[in-house]
Protein backbone atom coordinates (compact mmCIF):
# COMPACT_ATOMS: atom_id res chain seq x y z
CA UNK A 1 0.00 0.00 0.00
CA UNK A 2 0.93 3.59 -0.60
CA UNK A 3 2.24 5.12 2.45
CA UNK A 4 1.38 8.91 1.40
CA UNK A 5 -2.04 8.47 0.74
CA UNK A 6 -4.66 7.03 2.87
CA UNK A 7 -8.25 5.90 2.64
CA UNK A 8 -10.51 6.81 5.73
CA UNK A 9 -12.99 4.11 6.21
CA UNK A 10 -16.24 5.98 8.47
CA UNK A 11 -17.76 2.93 9.83
CA UNK A 12 -20.54 5.43 11.14
CA UNK A 13 -21.38 6.55 7.78
CA UNK A 14 -21.51 2.52 6.95
CA UNK A 15 -24.08 2.28 9.47
CA UNK A 16 -26.19 5.19 8.53
CA UNK A 17 -26.10 3.75 4.96
CA UNK A 18 -27.11 0.42 6.11
CA UNK A 19 -29.55 1.81 8.37
CA UNK A 20 -30.83 4.05 5.54
CA UNK A 21 -31.11 1.20 3.22
CA UNK A 22 -32.78 -1.36 6.14
CA UNK A 23 -35.71 1.87 6.53
CA UNK A 24 -36.43 1.51 2.98
CA UNK A 25 -37.19 -1.84 2.47
CA UNK A 26 -40.10 -3.99 3.54
CA UNK A 27 -39.77 -6.15 7.12
CA UNK A 28 -39.44 -9.22 5.34
CA UNK A 29 -37.09 -8.42 3.10
CA UNK A 30 -32.35 -9.66 4.51
CA UNK A 31 -29.94 -7.62 3.16
CA UNK A 32 -26.69 -9.77 1.94
CA UNK A 33 -23.57 -7.07 1.29
CA UNK A 34 -21.39 -7.81 -0.99
CA UNK A 35 -18.04 -7.53 0.79
CA UNK A 36 -16.01 -9.65 -2.54
CA UNK A 37 -12.52 -8.49 -3.35
CA UNK A 38 -12.26 -7.40 0.38
CA UNK A 39 -14.79 -4.92 0.54
CA UNK A 40 -14.56 -3.08 -2.74
CA UNK A 41 -11.59 -2.21 -1.34
CA UNK A 42 -12.56 -0.82 1.83
CA UNK A 43 -11.49 -4.20 4.19
CA UNK A 44 -12.91 -7.05 4.31
CA UNK A 45 -12.82 -7.93 7.68
CA UNK A 46 -13.54 -4.66 9.02
CA UNK A 47 -16.60 -3.93 7.17
CA UNK A 48 -17.60 -7.61 7.90
CA UNK A 49 -17.60 -6.60 11.39
CA UNK A 50 -19.75 -3.18 11.21
CA UNK A 51 -22.33 -4.86 8.91
CA UNK A 52 -22.33 -7.76 11.52
CA UNK A 53 -23.04 -4.95 14.20
CA UNK A 54 -25.51 -3.10 12.32
CA UNK A 55 -27.28 -6.57 12.25
CA UNK A 56 -26.95 -7.63 8.62
CA UNK A 57 -28.12 -10.92 7.43
CA UNK A 58 -25.74 -12.28 5.21
CA UNK A 59 -22.20 -11.47 3.72
CA UNK A 60 -21.15 -12.22 0.30
CA UNK A 61 -17.58 -12.98 -0.92
CA UNK A 62 -16.42 -13.69 -4.14
CA UNK A 63 -14.23 -16.97 -3.04
CA UNK A 64 -13.07 -19.45 -0.69
CA UNK A 65 -10.14 -17.43 0.69
CA UNK A 66 -12.60 -14.81 1.27
CA UNK A 67 -15.05 -16.52 3.21
CA UNK A 68 -11.79 -18.18 5.54
CA UNK A 69 -10.32 -14.66 6.03
CA UNK A 70 -14.01 -14.14 7.83
CA UNK A 71 -14.57 -16.91 9.29
CA UNK A 72 -11.27 -16.90 10.52
CA UNK A 73 -11.99 -13.40 12.10
CA UNK A 74 -14.40 -15.23 14.41
CA UNK A 75 -17.77 -13.83 12.67
CA UNK A 76 -19.93 -16.53 12.33
CA UNK A 77 -22.78 -14.74 10.15
CA UNK A 78 -24.08 -16.72 6.91
CA UNK A 79 -22.07 -16.66 4.08
CA UNK A 80 -22.86 -17.21 0.47
CA UNK A 81 -19.76 -17.39 -2.17
CA UNK A 82 -21.67 -15.58 -5.70
CA UNK A 83 -19.33 -17.10 -7.45
CA UNK A 84 -18.89 -20.79 -8.80
CA UNK A 85 -16.29 -22.60 -6.83
CA UNK A 86 -13.86 -25.16 -7.41
CA UNK A 87 -14.39 -29.05 -6.71
CA UNK A 88 -11.31 -28.99 -4.56
CA UNK A 89 -12.56 -26.78 -2.23
CA UNK A 90 -15.76 -28.36 -1.65
CA UNK A 91 -14.77 -29.62 1.82
CA UNK A 92 -12.84 -26.64 3.31
CA UNK A 93 -15.92 -25.11 2.68
CA UNK A 94 -18.23 -27.35 3.69
CA UNK A 95 -15.77 -26.99 7.08
CA UNK A 96 -16.12 -23.80 7.25
CA UNK A 97 -20.33 -23.46 7.21
CA UNK A 98 -20.07 -21.40 3.91
CA UNK A 99 -23.02 -21.46 1.41
CA UNK A 100 -22.17 -22.56 -2.27
CA UNK A 101 -23.97 -21.27 -4.82
CA UNK A 102 -24.25 -23.91 -8.14
CA UNK A 103 -25.21 -24.76 -11.29
CA UNK A 104 -24.35 -28.28 -12.41
CA UNK A 105 -25.83 -32.26 -10.65
CA UNK A 106 -22.38 -33.46 -11.12
CA UNK A 107 -21.18 -30.90 -8.37
CA UNK A 108 -23.73 -31.16 -6.15
CA UNK A 109 -23.26 -34.52 -5.63
CA UNK A 110 -19.69 -34.28 -4.76
CA UNK A 111 -20.95 -31.75 -2.21
CA UNK A 112 -23.55 -34.00 -1.11
CA UNK A 113 -20.82 -36.79 -0.67
CA UNK A 114 -18.38 -34.54 1.80
CA UNK A 115 -20.83 -33.18 3.60
CA UNK A 116 -22.05 -36.99 4.68
CA UNK A 117 -18.12 -37.32 5.66
CA UNK A 118 -18.27 -34.35 7.46
CA UNK A 119 -21.83 -35.50 9.26
CA UNK A 120 -23.23 -32.33 8.38
CA UNK A 121 -25.73 -30.80 5.48
CA UNK A 122 -24.37 -28.51 3.40
CA UNK A 123 -26.49 -25.11 1.73
CA UNK A 124 -26.69 -24.60 -1.58
CA UNK A 125 -27.82 -21.52 -3.47
CA UNK A 126 -28.92 -21.97 -7.11
CA UNK A 127 -27.99 -19.53 -9.67
CA UNK A 128 -30.47 -18.68 -12.53
CA UNK A 129 -29.61 -17.10 -15.77
CA UNK A 130 -32.09 -14.83 -16.87
CA UNK A 131 -30.18 -13.01 -19.36
CA UNK A 132 -26.35 -11.65 -18.06
CA UNK A 133 -25.23 -14.93 -20.05
CA UNK A 134 -22.50 -15.58 -17.51
CA UNK A 135 -23.27 -18.75 -15.45
CA UNK A 136 -26.72 -20.32 -14.08
CA UNK A 137 -29.01 -22.86 -15.76
CA UNK A 138 -31.83 -21.46 -17.95
CA UNK A 139 -35.33 -20.83 -16.12
CA UNK A 140 -37.06 -23.75 -17.80
CA UNK A 141 -34.39 -25.88 -16.11
CA UNK A 142 -35.30 -24.78 -12.84
CA UNK A 143 -38.09 -27.26 -12.03
CA UNK A 144 -35.90 -30.56 -13.07
CA UNK A 145 -33.07 -29.04 -11.26
CA UNK A 146 -34.49 -28.75 -8.10
CA UNK A 147 -36.05 -32.41 -8.53
CA UNK A 148 -32.91 -33.54 -8.97
CA UNK A 149 -31.07 -31.73 -6.09
CA UNK A 150 -34.34 -33.83 -4.17
CA UNK A 151 -31.89 -36.92 -3.88
CA UNK A 152 -29.61 -35.74 -2.13
CA UNK A 153 -29.76 -36.34 2.03
CA UNK A 154 -27.17 -33.44 2.68
CA UNK A 155 -28.08 -30.70 1.01
CA UNK A 156 -29.98 -28.31 2.30
CA UNK A 157 -31.44 -26.07 -0.92
CA UNK A 158 -31.26 -22.89 0.76
CA UNK A 159 -32.03 -20.13 -1.92
CA UNK A 160 -32.19 -19.27 -5.90
CA UNK A 161 -31.12 -16.27 -7.21
CA UNK A 162 -29.92 -14.40 -10.63
CA UNK A 163 -27.87 -11.08 -11.73
CA UNK A 164 -29.43 -8.25 -13.41
CA UNK A 165 -27.39 -7.21 -16.71
CA UNK A 166 -28.37 -3.29 -16.87
CA UNK A 167 -29.90 -2.38 -13.71
CA UNK A 168 -28.03 0.15 -13.18
CA UNK A 169 -29.73 1.95 -16.57
CA UNK A 170 -31.86 4.46 -16.86
CA UNK A 171 -32.42 3.88 -20.55
CA UNK A 172 -36.46 2.73 -20.96
CA UNK A 173 -34.92 -0.41 -23.24
CA UNK A 174 -32.92 -1.72 -20.59
CA UNK A 175 -34.94 -1.21 -18.09
CA UNK A 176 -37.84 -2.92 -20.19
CA UNK A 177 -34.87 -5.54 -20.27
CA UNK A 178 -34.62 -5.92 -16.50
CA UNK A 179 -38.47 -6.19 -15.71
CA UNK A 180 -38.04 -9.19 -18.64
CA UNK A 181 -35.54 -10.83 -16.10
CA UNK A 182 -37.55 -10.32 -12.95
CA UNK A 183 -40.11 -11.57 -14.81
CA UNK A 184 -38.35 -14.95 -15.75
CA UNK A 185 -36.85 -15.75 -12.34
CA UNK A 186 -40.87 -14.79 -10.90
CA UNK A 187 -42.14 -17.56 -13.40
CA UNK A 188 -39.38 -19.73 -12.54
CA UNK A 189 -40.22 -19.30 -8.99
CA UNK A 190 -43.96 -19.24 -9.41
CA UNK A 191 -43.27 -23.21 -10.82
CA UNK A 192 -41.12 -24.20 -8.27
CA UNK A 193 -43.93 -23.35 -5.16
CA UNK A 194 -46.57 -25.07 -7.57
CA UNK A 195 -44.16 -27.79 -7.18
CA UNK A 196 -43.51 -27.37 -3.78
CA UNK A 197 -39.71 -27.08 -4.30
CA UNK A 198 -39.70 -22.69 -3.25
CA UNK A 199 -36.42 -22.28 -1.22
CA UNK A 200 -36.65 -20.03 1.68
CA UNK A 201 -33.78 -17.16 0.10
CA UNK A 202 -34.76 -16.16 -3.51
CA UNK A 203 -32.95 -12.85 -4.81
CA UNK A 204 -32.26 -10.61 -7.56
CA UNK A 205 -32.37 -6.90 -6.31
CA UNK A 206 -29.26 -5.24 -6.20
CA UNK A 207 -28.12 -1.66 -5.56
CA UNK A 208 -29.69 0.42 -8.15
CA UNK A 209 -32.66 -2.02 -7.90
CA UNK A 210 -33.49 0.03 -4.35
CA UNK A 211 -33.74 3.16 -6.67
CA UNK A 212 -35.40 1.96 -10.02
CA UNK A 213 -36.93 -1.43 -9.33
CA UNK A 214 -37.41 -1.62 -5.77
CA UNK A 215 -41.54 -2.82 -5.66
CA UNK A 216 -40.59 -5.77 -8.11
CA UNK A 217 -37.13 -6.88 -6.67
CA UNK A 218 -38.61 -6.86 -3.20
CA UNK A 219 -42.32 -7.63 -3.37
CA UNK A 220 -43.74 -10.96 -4.12
CA UNK A 221 -41.49 -14.03 -3.92
CA UNK A 222 -38.25 -12.15 -2.84
CA UNK A 223 -37.36 -11.80 0.35
CA UNK A 224 -33.71 -10.78 0.33
CA UNK A 225 -31.41 -8.32 -2.03
CA UNK A 226 -27.42 -8.45 -2.62
CA UNK A 227 -26.16 -5.11 -2.30
CA UNK A 228 -22.60 -3.53 -2.08
CA UNK A 229 -22.37 -0.20 -3.71
CA UNK A 230 -25.01 1.31 -2.07
CA UNK A 231 -23.19 0.85 1.38
CA UNK A 232 -20.11 1.91 0.19
CA UNK A 233 -21.80 5.08 -0.73
CA UNK A 234 -22.75 4.53 -4.46
CA UNK A 235 -26.49 4.16 -5.38
CA UNK A 236 -25.56 3.20 -8.56
CA UNK A 237 -28.61 5.03 -10.14
CA UNK A 238 -29.80 8.10 -10.48
CA UNK A 239 -30.88 8.99 -6.82
CA UNK A 240 -32.25 12.68 -7.16
CA UNK A 241 -35.37 12.92 -5.58
CA UNK A 242 -35.56 9.24 -3.74
CA UNK A 243 -34.30 8.46 -0.43
CA UNK A 244 -31.15 7.22 -1.66
CA UNK A 245 -30.01 11.02 -2.01
CA UNK A 246 -28.86 10.63 1.29
CA UNK A 247 -26.13 7.78 0.63
CA UNK A 248 -22.98 9.07 1.16
CA UNK A 249 -19.37 7.45 0.13
CA UNK A 250 -17.72 5.92 3.53
CA UNK A 251 -14.17 6.24 2.08
CA UNK A 252 -12.60 10.10 1.76
CA UNK A 253 -8.90 9.29 -0.30
CA UNK A 254 -6.61 11.64 -0.03
CA UNK A 255 -2.43 13.06 0.07
CA UNK A 256 -0.47 15.29 -0.11
CA UNK A 257 1.25 17.89 -2.02
CA UNK A 258 4.75 17.27 -2.31
CA UNK A 259 6.49 19.55 -5.05
CA UNK A 260 4.97 23.00 -6.48
CA UNK A 261 6.74 25.27 -8.86
CA UNK A 262 5.01 27.75 -11.98
CA UNK A 263 5.86 26.34 -15.35
CA UNK A 264 6.18 29.04 -17.98
CA UNK A 265 3.76 29.12 -21.37
CA UNK A 266 4.28 26.66 -23.69
CA UNK A 267 5.69 23.89 -21.20
CA UNK A 268 4.80 20.56 -21.77
CA UNK A 269 4.12 18.21 -18.76
CA UNK A 270 4.22 14.42 -18.48
CA UNK A 271 5.11 11.60 -20.48
CA UNK A 272 4.34 11.76 -24.04
CA UNK A 273 3.73 15.08 -23.90
CA UNK A 274 0.32 14.85 -23.91
CA UNK A 275 -0.31 18.07 -22.39
CA UNK A 276 0.93 21.99 -23.02
CA UNK A 277 0.70 24.79 -20.99
CA UNK A 278 -1.10 27.83 -22.73
CA UNK A 279 0.29 30.47 -20.22
CA UNK A 280 2.09 30.68 -16.93
CA UNK A 281 0.38 27.84 -14.67
CA UNK A 282 1.16 26.51 -11.19
CA UNK A 283 1.76 22.71 -10.99
CA UNK A 284 1.84 20.56 -8.41
CA UNK A 285 2.73 17.51 -7.83
CA UNK A 286 1.05 14.59 -5.34
CA UNK A 287 2.67 11.26 -4.68
CA UNK A 288 0.04 9.14 -6.14
CA UNK A 289 -0.20 7.40 -9.32
CA UNK A 290 -1.59 4.59 -11.16
CA UNK A 291 0.67 2.33 -9.27
CA UNK A 292 -1.20 2.78 -5.91
CA UNK A 293 -4.20 2.28 -8.12
CA UNK A 294 -5.43 5.82 -9.41
CA UNK A 295 -6.69 5.48 -12.34
CA UNK A 296 -4.92 6.23 -15.88
CA UNK A 297 -7.92 7.15 -18.08
CA UNK A 298 -8.32 10.24 -15.71
CA UNK A 299 -5.39 11.70 -17.35
CA UNK A 300 -5.75 15.37 -18.40
CA UNK A 301 -9.43 14.61 -17.30
CA UNK A 302 -9.87 14.28 -14.00
CA UNK A 303 -9.28 16.53 -10.74
CA UNK A 304 -8.74 16.56 -7.05
CA UNK A 305 -10.03 18.92 -4.31
CA UNK A 306 -7.57 21.47 -2.83
CA UNK A 307 -8.79 23.55 -0.42
CA UNK A 308 -12.44 23.30 -1.51
CA UNK A 309 -11.61 24.26 -5.11
CA UNK A 310 -11.51 21.79 -7.88
CA UNK A 311 -7.38 21.41 -9.73
CA UNK A 312 -7.54 19.54 -12.79
CA UNK A 313 -5.07 16.69 -13.74
CA UNK A 314 -2.90 17.49 -15.90
CA UNK A 315 -1.02 15.15 -18.21
CA UNK A 316 -0.86 11.22 -17.94
CA UNK A 317 -0.22 9.57 -14.51
CA UNK A 318 2.85 8.47 -13.76
CA UNK A 319 3.49 5.17 -11.80
CA UNK A 320 4.00 6.82 -8.26
CA UNK A 321 2.83 10.61 -9.28
CA UNK A 322 -0.01 12.67 -10.55
CA UNK A 323 0.58 16.63 -11.56
CA UNK A 324 -2.32 18.97 -10.99
CA UNK A 325 -2.98 22.40 -12.03
CA UNK A 326 -3.56 24.66 -9.22
CA UNK A 327 -3.41 28.24 -10.82
CA UNK A 328 -5.34 30.60 -8.64
CA UNK A 329 -5.46 28.28 -5.21
CA UNK A 330 -3.36 29.44 -2.39
CA UNK A 331 -1.41 26.30 -1.74
CA UNK A 332 1.89 25.04 -0.22
CA UNK A 333 3.90 22.26 -0.04
CA UNK A 334 2.13 19.86 2.43
CA UNK A 335 -1.48 20.57 1.65
CA UNK A 336 -4.36 17.98 1.81
CA UNK A 337 -5.66 16.77 -1.34
CA UNK A 338 -8.62 14.96 -1.99
CA UNK A 339 -8.87 12.15 -4.65
CA UNK A 340 -12.19 10.48 -4.21
CA UNK A 341 -14.91 11.42 -1.18
CA UNK A 342 -18.00 13.22 -0.46
CA UNK A 343 -16.93 16.50 -2.39
CA UNK A 344 -15.59 14.19 -4.70
CA UNK A 345 -16.98 11.20 -5.61
CA UNK A 346 -15.55 7.65 -7.09
CA UNK A 347 -18.97 7.86 -10.02
CA UNK A 348 -18.02 11.34 -11.16
CA UNK A 349 -14.25 10.37 -11.37
CA UNK A 350 -14.81 7.09 -13.07
CA UNK A 351 -17.61 9.46 -15.34
CA UNK A 352 -14.85 11.33 -16.17
CA UNK A 353 -12.57 8.07 -16.97
CA UNK A 354 -15.30 6.74 -19.04
CA UNK A 355 -15.23 3.49 -17.17
CA UNK A 356 -17.37 2.17 -13.96
CA UNK A 357 -17.39 3.73 -10.14
CA UNK A 358 -15.61 0.26 -9.37
CA UNK A 359 -12.70 0.81 -11.98
CA UNK A 360 -11.94 4.00 -9.68
CA UNK A 361 -12.94 2.74 -6.21
CA UNK A 362 -11.59 -0.54 -5.75
CA UNK A 363 -7.75 -0.51 -7.13
CA UNK A 364 -7.69 3.10 -5.41
CA UNK A 365 -8.97 2.21 -1.88
CA UNK A 366 -6.58 -1.18 -2.24
CA UNK A 367 -3.73 0.70 -3.02
CA UNK A 368 -3.59 3.18 0.08
CA UNK A 369 -3.39 2.90 3.23
CA UNK A 370 -6.21 2.42 5.25
CA UNK A 371 -7.29 4.24 8.62
CA UNK A 372 -11.11 3.19 10.27
CA UNK A 373 -12.48 6.12 12.01
CA UNK A 374 -16.08 6.93 13.35
CA UNK A 375 -17.12 10.38 12.21
CA UNK A 376 -20.47 10.24 13.18
CA UNK A 377 -21.55 12.22 9.99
Amino acid sequence: MNPMAEARIDLDRLARNIRLVRENLPAHVKILFAVKRDAYGHGLIELARAAQAEGVEWLGVADLLEAKRVRDAGLEMPILILGLSRKEDIAAAVELNVTLSITDLDFAAQLDREAEVQQVKAAVHVIVDTGLGRFGIFPAEVVPFFQGLQRFDHLQVEGIFSHLAVADSADLADRAYTAEQIAKLNGALARLDRAGLLPPLRHIGSAPCLVHHAAATTGGYFNMVRIGAILYGYPEAEAEGTWAEEIRPIATVTTAIIDLRELPAGSHIGYGLTYQADSMRKIAVIPLGFGSGFHRGLSNCGGVIVHGKRAAIVGRLCLDHTMIDVTGIDVKIGDKVEVIGPRLPADEQAKRAGVGMCDVLIPLCKGVERVYVHEKS
